[in-house]
């Protein structure tokens, strides 16, 4: 994909002649090629094109036209995943209220913006102006769709991580679990989208110390993970990772240590030595390691640890 975005890149002085500098076709380009970018974590120059899309757009069309809108939201989700957070909330701000000015307060597509703002808002560490706007997204979207559409779950789940991260876990469970009965509906219960909620709600568990609920979530979601992705896949590495811990706590200390290992094993070939999920399963590890008496190799890991944590933060 990076080959063919560079590609598309060396060729937009070309498109820019075909399609003029300031049309609303350019516009459109340049947000496609944009929103590529973005989903390849290429943020600067993410930025760069879709800047340009909003300028284009504001110039070309109305003021309250949806697709200034959409230009808002787009770049405003660029500086999110940028951790821009103060640059990111004026435009999503400004979308949602031209917005609700252009199609009113109660429809569908509303939605979109408010979850928008509020996951904004979560990410920034401010739940009590999240929470309104979750709320307000859930409404919409019951009230146009129903109660058991897949778009309602998506809203769902955010809410209930503006819980748990809130550490509002008994207020979190009960959205996930019906997130959790949207998501097999939807598509199965064999999906990785059912595995994703499951791990939620056994993370929410462990974080209770209620193993005995959490362990079977896990099984569910490694099991369901290593039947429809890879065996290498980064995801049945982190489900390892989350059972392995569980036995860790619960004192099953070989069960727990074959699992770290086989974590680590695969983020290291698929995210490589020095990611930040290895570091912490190194620490997860290390940690068993004094449990078990082995002092100097649980030293060994912190240490590698610290390094991977040093060369991380010098990035």
């Amino acid at each position: 994909m990076s080959d063919e975005l560079d590609k598309l890149l060396r060729n937009l002085p070309e498109r820019e002649r075909e399609l003029g500098v300031d049309s609303a076709e350019l516009a459109e380009y340049l947000s496609q090629l944009g929103l590529a970018l973005y989903h390849e974590s290429r943020f600067e120059e993410a930025e760069q094109l879709l800047s340009r899309a909003l300028e284009v757009r504001e110039k070309v069309l109305a003021v309250d036209h949806p697709d200034i809108c959409l230009s808002l939201n787009n770049l405003a989700m660029v500086y999110m995943a940028d951790d821009r957070y103060k640059d990111a909330e004026p435009l999503f701000k400004r979308a949602l209220f031209l917005q609700e000015r252009y199609v009113g307060s109660e429809h569908l597509s509303l939605a979109a913006g408010l979850n928008y703002l509020a996951d904004l808002y979560r990410k920034m560490g401010k739940p009590k102006l999240a929470e309104p706007l979750y709320k307000r997204a859930i409404k919409v979207r019951e009230q146009n769709l129903s109660p058991d559409d897949p778009q309602v779950a998506d809203v769902l789940e955010s809410y209930a991580m503006m819980f748990y991260d809130d550490g509002r876990n008994g207020e979190a469970e009960p959205l996930l679990r019906r997130v959790l009965t949207i998501r097999e509906k939807q598509f199965g219960k064999d999906h990785p989208h059912v595995a994703t909620t499951l791990t939620q709600l056994g993370k929410l568990f462990g974080d209770r110390d209620q193993f005995d609920e959490a362990e079977p979530l896990f099984r569910r979601a490694l099991a369901i993970r290593e039947k429809t992705l890879s065996p290498e896949h980064p995801k049945v590495a982190e489900s390892l990772n989350n059972l392995g811990w569980i036995y860790h706590q619960g004192g099953h200390f070989a069960r727990a240590e074959s699992l770290y290992q086989r974590a680590i094993d695969i983020w290291e070939k698929t995210l490589g030595e020095d990611h930040a999920q290895v570091a912490a399963c190194l620490e997860n590890y290390a940690q068993l390691l004094r449990k078990t008496n082995r002092e100097m190799d649980a030293a060994t890991l912190e240490q590698r640890v610290h390094g991977i944590r040093k060369r991380s933060s010098r990035d």
